[in-house]
């Protein structure tokens, strides 16, 4: 019976490793969502994966259409999203249409939060959205 324990105990500890793995890097995912929240992003975008819907606008505005951003971190990196919400990066032609008002540790913590947003269906239709809106231009 004193043999059986150690194996179970290893069994148990390699099993239970993977897990432990997956939720260290959950833990260290930031939590952006109440930037966004803050920033009023969800008067353009959706991100339905977090149950955020865009807020109906008074009035339709022209301009292109904002996609659903549950995706965004399939095809884009945390960097990136950084150097787009402050202009210095383009989708296409396109800049983002508001500059980010934050601070750096909000903007920071917005795009490492939206970079693990990686809904693959969600990401195609963004990518659609994106085809759209360069043929508008």
């Amino acid at each position: 019976m004193r043999r059986v324990i150690p194996v179970v105990v290893v069994w148990f500890g390699l099993v239970s490793l993977p897990g432990a793995a997956l939720s260290a890097d959950a833990a260290k995912a930031p939590d952006g969502k109440p930037v966004f929240v803050k920033y009023k992003c969800g008067s353009c975008h959706t991100i339905e994966t977090q149950k955020i819907v865009k807020k109906p606008a008074a009035t339709a505005e022209p301009g292109p259409e904002a996609p659903d951003l549950s995706g965004v971190g399939v095809e884009r990196k945390a960097e990136w999203i950084v150097a787009f919400l402050q202009k210095k990066e383009k989708i296409g032609e396109s800049m983002h249409e508001k500059k980010f008002r934050g601070t750096d540790a909000e903007l920071k913590k917005l795009a490492g939060w939206l970079a693990t947003l990686n809904d693959e269906a969600a990401a195609k239709k963004m990518k659609d959205v994106e085809a759209k809106n360069a043929k508008t231009k």
